[in-house]
């Protein structure tokens, strides 16, 4: 760990905006596939800031300098970045028609993971951000077009649902 009176030293620089920018990074990544599907909701800035605020938000506490600053106040400012992130997960999730139809989970959890990789790009656990990200695409990725065919198959008729299997047969 390296202390704030270290702030003077060029290798705490590096590695504190390399930190940095793999947190904004990583949620612009993920940002962006929200932006490709077409979310109008979050997008690069919004997942980026997301990434850069939890990893500066645990950077902070890491490197205050300030005595006792232990794995217990990581922890502490972790459950802070993912309450506040509930916050913005919540008004990313909306309701349509009477209460019937629930939007917006997908980005929420998004968010979510985007919180978490950056607090993990603050204390500088690589695996668990070259995983996170790669795992997040992955579901993102794999995710909508499986949920689609699964939600197309619930709506179609027995009747339909028979004729497309026979018509499949050889």
């Amino acid at each position: 760990m390296i202390e704030a009176s270290g702030a003077s030293d060029i290798g705490f620089w590096i590695d504190a905006i390399g930190r940095l920018v793999v947190a904004t990074a990583a949620g612009m990544v993920l940002g962006w596939e929200r932006s490709r599907e077409n979310r109008q909701i979050m997008g690069l800035r919004t997942l980026g800031l997301v990434g850069l605020a939890s990893c500066i938000a645990v950077q902070a506490v890491v490197h205050s300098g300030l005595p006792n600053v232990n794995a217990d106040a990581a922890g502490r400012a972790m459950q802070g970045i993912l309450t506040g992130v509930g916050f913005i997960g919540a008004g990313a999730v909306l309701r349509v028609g009477q209460g019937q139809e629930v939007h917006g989970l997908a980005t929420a959890a998004c968010i979510w993971v985007t919180a978490t990789i950056g607090a993990a790009a603050g204390l500088a656990v690589w695996p668990l951000i070259i995983g996170g990200v790669s795992l997040a695409m992955l579901v993102l990725f794999v995710g909508a077009p499986l949920e689609r065919r699964i939600r197309e198959r619930a709506r179609r008729t027995p009747a339909e649902a028979d004729r497309k299997d026979v018509e499949r047969k050889p």
